[in-house]
């Protein structure tokens, strides 16, 4: 029998359902579970084991590889200097990045690369982990690129240049590396224990690790942007410590709720403003809905997915992401509801420990949580 720590609103009682069921039937290692309503925690539910040979268990603060999850946040970043009127989502990036403006970017703005379509899917030339790592190289490298398609007039998920893009101009506006900027503005304020790389040898410690799906498992079409790219040891020292906000951050659960309760709360969190509820309702408002090259069709609001029927949000009102193998965001402002999920056993889709005939774990997580948000509307 799991056993599972923390505690369950009964509101949430099928969540928490979802969540045991999980754990008993082997489909998660370890995992953790948050949901604050209101902008107070109503779920908050952690269990199993943080290594390879599950002796070490999982703790209430283990942080997670977020994978893509960390766009969310970047995206919630970004939209701090877009609040204060520091930054026009519709001004050329090139405004704020002259260096930008080489071959045939001189048109590409910020709303564009939060909804996909900036026309720099991929970096356009081979990238080493040593590269990736290396601020200064990836901004070199996107300066000297040139867009795959027209800017702004197609889909095309940018599952790494989109935090290099938008991280590299928040450091252009405020003067600070997008990490600095990101703690001082928000994980500060807002107490969230979330981290674009990590350094201290105690969170190094604290941060699980990852049972990654059997690559014949995943085998399918493949993202061409993802050929440019040798990246390897994702839990190397170097790789945590590195800042890539598109897919470079630890958090957990509680963390990723807290944050995602900034939207969630219309941007007061705490008597702390961090967002106008007039830019909440234009970042939760749908910008794109385009036929990604990558994901299908997709429904973006600034940075965030927006509920369809190809695309799936937790609740009708919600914005959402998620990460490789199963790590998500969800924020729904009109019932003050935010949730954070953190696995680090990473499922493919189609996921093979679905029941029969059933959902995945995402999916069914997604479709419990949608049960819920139901009955508290």
């Amino acid at each position: 029998m799991a056993e599972i720590h923390g505690f369950c609103d009964e509101r949430f009682r099928l969540l928490g359902d979802v969540f045991r069921s999980n754990h008993e039937r082997g489909v998660d290692e370890g995992a953790a579970l948050t949901a604050t309503l209101g902008g107070e925690v109503v779920v908050d539910l952690w269990a199993g084991t943080t290594d390879h040979a599950r002796a070490r268990p999982w703790q209430r603060d283990t942080l997670v590889h977020l994978f893509s999850t960390s766009k969310a946040i970047t995206a919630l970043t970004t939209l701090v200097l877009y609040d204060r009127g520091q930054l026009d989502l519709d001004a050329p990036i090139a405004e704020y990045w002259p260096e930008f403006a080489q071959n045939g970017k001189q048109a590409v703005t910020c709303r564009m690369v939060l909804t996909h379509r900036s026309g720099l899917p991929g970096f356009g030339c081979h990238v080493s982990s040593a590269e990736f790592e290396d601020w200064d190289h990836m901004v070199g490298v996107l300066e000297r690129a040139t867009p795959w398609y027209e800017p702004g007039t197609e889909s095309w998920y940018h599952a790494h240049t989109f935090g290099f893009l938008l991280g590299e101009v928040v450091r252009r506006i405020s003067g600070s590396p997008f990490d600095e900027f990101f703690r001082r503005e928000l994980a500060g304020p807002a107490g969230a224990d979330f981290h674009f790389g990590v350094t201290e040898p105690a969170d190094v410690a604290r941060t699980a690790h990852l049972w990654f799906p059997d690559p014949d498992a995943t085998a399918g079409p493949i993202d061409p942007t993802m050929l440019e790219l040798e990246l390897t040891g994702w839990a190397s020292p170097s790789r945590l410590a590195a800042l890539a906000p598109s897919t470079v951050a630890l958090g957990n659960a509680g963390s990723i709720a807290r944050l995602a309760a900034v939207l969630a709360m219309n941007g007061e969190l705490d008597g702390r403003r961090y967002l106008s509820p007039a830019t909440v309702t234009e970042a939760t408002s749908e910008q794109s809905f385009l036929d990604d090259r990558v994901l299908g069709p997709l429904r973006m609001g600034l940075g965030f997915g927006i509920d369809s029927d190809f695309f799936p949000a937790p609740t009708p009102n919600g914005v959402h992401w998620g990460g490789f193998g199963g790590s998500l965001f969800c924020a729904d402002p009109v019932l003050g509801l935010s949730i954070g999920f953190t696995p680090n056993r990473l499922l493919p889709e189609p996921d093979p420990t679905a029941r029969p005939g059933g959902p995945g774990r995402l999916m069914e997580l997604i479709g419990t949580i949608r049960r819920v948000a139901t009955a508290l509307a």
